[in-house]
């Protein structure tokens, strides 16, 4: 599963498999000036496409659990994709375990758990957001 970022001067970045590597969020342009992303896409194991696009904000996380009898090696809960408009975020959340895709949409600053995630990275204003799964 690799995500795609496609940024407002045409330059476009795909990750690494998110499920096997860290895929270094907001560190794929080393080196070079960030520009505001314009779209962001993750190719789904079920061969759909999750799209986010015209977004003020993105976001990426990954949810983990640490098990003691698993030798201290974190657990892959789920993945999180997330677009910020107007004060809302739209939440895409990947069960990792039942393959389930969720949207959720809240205030900005209560998309997990009820309080504010880190690692914004800047869309561009005054862009119509959408989001949707194609198939």
């Amino acid at each position: 599963m690799k995500y795609e970022i496609k940024f407002a001067d045409g330059i476009v970045y795909t990750s690494p498999d998110i499920r096997e590597r860290d895929p270094g969020w907001a560190t794929e342009a080393e080196g070079k000036k960030l520009v505001g992303i314009a779209e962001m896409k993750i190719n789904l194991p079920n061969k759909s496409t999750l799209l986010l696009k015209g977004f003020e904000k993105y976001n990426f996380f990954v949810e983990a659990s640490q098990s003691l009898n698993n030798k201290g090696k974190a657990k892959i809960e789920a993945f999180y994709f997330c677009g910020a408009y107007r004060g809302h975020v739209v939440i895409w959340k990947i069960d990792y375990q039942t393959k389930q895709i969720i949207k959720n949409m809240t205030k900005e600053g209560e998309e997990y758990g009820g309080g504010a995630t880190r690692g914004w990275r800047m869309g561009l204003m005054g862009e119509k957001a959408e989001s949707g799964l194609l198939e």
